[in-house]
């Protein structure tokens, strides 16, 4: 949706879109590695993830903990390795403007299940700031800006799904 302009409207550089998305792809490569090396990409990892760094005993929603000791934990041996891959695509991804809408989505889900799971063990907002910039670059496609997005707009022009 474009909307009307004027020449006395206030007009924002493409650059802090950019900026933002570089931002929060950074936050998930440097926690991706760190994450790494903490061994939580593992089975015994992700097990020891949520119940002694986040334990979901002591979750208050008691619901998604439900979830992750009765979902995820049983699967983890699959699960692992997923997001070992997932979390460093998203990062990479948003770092060279790749996809951008499609991997701000993506972001943002991640973003929410990590909330809930980490639900009254770590500050609020550490999730919510990212979560509200990820919803910025999916909205403004931010990829097409200094980004392989705009390669594809202009290769391939506007794409039937919101893709770039």
């Amino acid at each position: 949706m474009k909307l009307p302009s004027s020449r006395k409207d206030p007009q924002t550089p493409l650059f802090w879109l950019t900026l933002l998305r570089i931002m929060v792809g950074l936050v998930f490569v440097t926690t991706w590695y760190s994450n790494l090396l903490k061994g939580f990409y593992t089975p015994d990892g992700l097990q020891n993830f949520f119940t002694s760094v986040f334990p979901q005993s002591e979750n208050p929603l008691t619901w998604y903990a439900a979830f992750i000791n009765n979902v995820i934990l049983p699967v983890r041996a699959v699960f692992a390795p997923f997001q070992l891959v997932a979390e460093l695509l998203m990062g990479l991804a948003l770092l060279v403007g790749f996809f951008t809408p499609l991997f701000s989505l993506g972001g943002i889900f991640f973003l929410i299940n990590t909330f809930l799971a980490s639900y009254g063990h770590d500050w609020p907002w550490a999730y919510l700031m990212p979560i509200g910039i990820l919803g910025v670059c999916l909205l403004a496609r931010a990829g097409r800006s200094a980004g392989v997005d705009a390669y594809l707009l202009k290769a391939f022009g506007e794409p039937k799904w919101p893709l770039w």
